[in-house]
């Protein structure tokens, strides 16, 4: 018994040891597409974005969460999914019935999760599920979670077969907390499940569910052609609490602009279509302060699916628009037959950095600096700092020899202090050259007798020193000389 209390004491001291070196780890930084997927090995994590990604070229599979998400102002771009994730969860109709569905959007489902200042930009979400299904471009599920200055451009789009099925803006089903956030979407859906009435939804932020929606703004182009029944609405397709435990909610201060063309095939019909909430069974603690420039368009020709283009074979004109230093660059699409346009491809802003540019220029006891601008718009994109010049302390002559006889050399050295001064340059000079010469790597060349001095000064003129040296014929010197003689 003992040893098992010894044994959790020094546990609970290792983990009180650790415990702030981990808080101050912070949270993950994710900088490419690999380390948005790498969410999924730990999805209860702490994140933040660090960079713009791009999703281009990559079929993306949904990701469940239910930790922290700041995308710091950061988009993510060209976002492709064709298919929901595995995750289900139950969801109920305005009966309260059940149906195991399945959920499709950047994440399958956000459980307990806080998402905040990300966008999505050039989203594609196009699913054809077989089972009941929601989707939307952030969020196929919104469990228990908030969105908070989040926004979305781009398209959903679902061919439903089954009966419980939506498509939203930013999340598709369920419950929770969003504020100031913005979408900008065209949604679609068909129905296939004939030989049933399907129970469909739509809605600018929300398909279906109840949730605070707060100074939110929606730009909709919705497309639903139902042989079941219809809940579209410029936020919420349905506004209900549908079994979920979830006080009554707000929506407020929201705008909406746009339109939902649809029909509903159906005798029993119910065609519900508003500009915030297609149809509502749950009430509001505050429901004000709400405007909208939205149309309903309902047609009652069931004969054909209702398409955002008119045309039976659209004549596609492409035209490219490069990225500018502050806008983004995308690929426009357009029928020159009906005028339907859409667009994709997208690139992010990009400046053209030029040289690096001496601003001033650093000096001995003063730090300089430099700085690089973009080529096109002149703003500054970068600053470094230019060391301060370190003088020259001391100088001091090492002389192998100071006499030497004429003809012979010596190199002579200095030392300089500090060993990280500027400049580590030396000026040689002799005082009479017809004694002794020294050249610019300080090799002393004694030229004929007499008495010279020879000087060491550094590059940076701070310090210097002498040395003599003494030019004498030796008794050696001289029997060679009568020798060669």
């Amino acid at each position: 018994m003992k040893k098992a209390v010894f044994f959790l004491l020094g546990l609970l001291l290792i983990l009180g040891a650790l415990g702030p070196r981990l808080a101050a780890e912070g949270p993950v930084e994710i900088v490419d597409a690999a380390g948005l997927a790498a969410i999924a090995a730990d999805p209860r994590g702490d994140y933040v974005l660090a960079a713009d990604i791009d999703l281009g070229g990559i079929d993306w599979t949904p990701l469940a969460f239910s930790g922290t998400l700041d995308g710091r102002g950061h988009t993510i771009y060209n976002l492709t999914v064709s298919a929901p994730g595995a995750e289900t969860r139950l969801t109920r109709d305005g009966n309260l019935k059940p149906y195991d569905t399945v959920f499709a959007g950047l994440f399958s489902v956000l459980e307990g999760a806080e998402v905040r200042d990300l966008h999505l930009k050039g989203a594609s979400v196009c699913v054809e599920p077989e089972t009941h299904c929601f989707a939307a471009l952030l969020a196929g599920c919104l469990d228990h979670s908030s969105l908070v200055g989040c926004s979305a451009e781009g398209r959903a789009a679902m061919v439903g077969r089954s009966v419980m099925v939506g498509v939203g803006g930013l999340a598709g089903y369920g419950c929770g907390g969003i504020t100031d956030c913005r979408a900008d979407v065209e949604l679609f859906f068909e129905d296939r499940c004939l030989e049933r009435r399907c129970e469909q939804f739509m809605g600018g932020i929300l398909s279906c569910g109840v949730a605070d929606i707060e100074r939110c703004t929606v730009d909709i182009r919705g497309y639903d052609s139902c042989h079941g029944y219809v809940h579209d609405g410029g936020l919420v397709g349905m506004y209900y609490l549908c079994g979920m435990d979830y006080p009554y909610c707000s929506v407020s201060e929201n705008y909406v602009s746009g339109f939902i063309s649809f029909f509903e095939d159906n005798t029993d019909r119910r065609a519900y279509c508003r500009p915030f909430r297609g149809e509502y069974l749950t009430g509001l603690r505050r429901y004000e302060g709400n405007s909208h420039d939205f149309e309903r368009r309902e047609t009652f020709d069931y004969s054909r699916v209702l398409l955002p283009e008119s045309c039976e074979k659209p004549e596609i004109v492409e035209e490219i628009t490069p990225s500018s230093c502050t806008e983004w660059g995308f690929t426009r699409h357009v029928c020159r037959l009906c005028g339907h346009e859409w667009t994709d491809s997208y690139t992010p802003p990009a400046h053209s950095p030029g040289e690096w540019r001496c601003v001033r220029e650093a000096d001995y006891g003063v730090e300089g600096r430099e700085e690089k601008r973009c080529t096109v718009c002149g703003e500054l994109l970068g600053e470094r700092v230019l060391n301060a010049l370190i003088p020259t302390q001391s100088c001091r002559i090492v002389a192998p020899s100071a006499a030497l006889a004429p003809g012979e050399s010596a190199r002579f050295t200095a030392e300089l202090l500090p060993a990280d001064a500027t400049e580590r340059g030396l000026r040689w000079s002799s005082s009479d050259e017809t004694v002794a010469v020294v050249d610019e790597s300080g090799l002393v060349t004694a030229v004929g007798r007499g008495e010279a001095v020879i000087r060491a000064e550094t590059a940076d003129g701070f310090c210097s020193d002498e040395c003599p040296v003494s030019v004498r014929q030796s008794f050696f010197s001289r029997l060679r000389a009568l020798v060669s003689s």
